[in-house]
């Protein structure tokens, strides 16, 4: 007589099914969604308050904090100003900096909604008037106009052209002969466009 074994489990000839997934419920998916929008958007927004710092952090006993900080808030809000006459809508952040290799510039913002940053050597700041100033600014947003209306036309000559809308030929003629002198290197006025 045979007996078996009740206990002992034959192997089945039907396939395994698959492990199923669990499912996570809505409101807990929807914070985990907002978790990871948070983090994700918190640094990007972070870079853009840093980038106004970025090379310029003097010591909390440094005089010339309070003044620097002063001269960048009014060329911020002369930059805003100029942005108005020239109908431009992006956003431009005025960063004075220890060293800029082309002594101003400006660039785009990397995920910045097409924000752009316009920087300024202090050391070069430190020998222009104010229209002289106005004269940079408005030219290095005439390069944000190119840039966000024909990308692929950027020249200094329509830079200038554009910033003529708002400063005078004269006024920028002057900021070339102090670039190029305290650069050291000497350019041609070719690209400025006559009136």
């Amino acid at each position: 007589m045979t007996t078996t074994n009740s206990n002992l489990a034959l192997p089945s000839t039907r396939p395994a099914r698959p492990a199923r997934r669990r499912r996570i419920s809505r409101p807990l998916f929807r914070c985990a969604v907002l978790v990871g929008l948070s983090l994700a958007l918190i640094p990007t927004l972070l870079a853009r308050k840093a980038l106004a710092k970025r090379a310029y952090e003097p010591t909390a006993a440094s005089p010339k904090r309070g003044a620097a900080l002063d001269r960048q808030v009014s060329i911020q809000a002369l930059t805003d100003e100029l942005r108005a006459r020239l109908s431009i809508p992006n956003a431009v952040v005025v960063s004075l900096v220890r060293s800029d290799r082309l002594v101003v510039s400006v660039e785009r913002l990397r995920d910045q909604d097409g924000a752009f940053s316009l920087s300024i050597e202090e050391g070069f700041l430190e020998s222009l008037s104010e229209d002289e100033i106005a004269a940079i600014v408005a030219h290095e947003l005439g390069h944000v106009w190119i840039f966000t209306h024909h990308p692929f036309l950027q020249t200094e000559e329509l830079a200038n052209e554009i910033a003529m809308q708002a400063v005078s030929r004269e006024v920028l003629e002057e900021v070339y002969a102090k670039v190029w002198k305290y650069t050291g290197v000497k350019g041609t006025l070719a690209y400025l466009p006559e009136k």
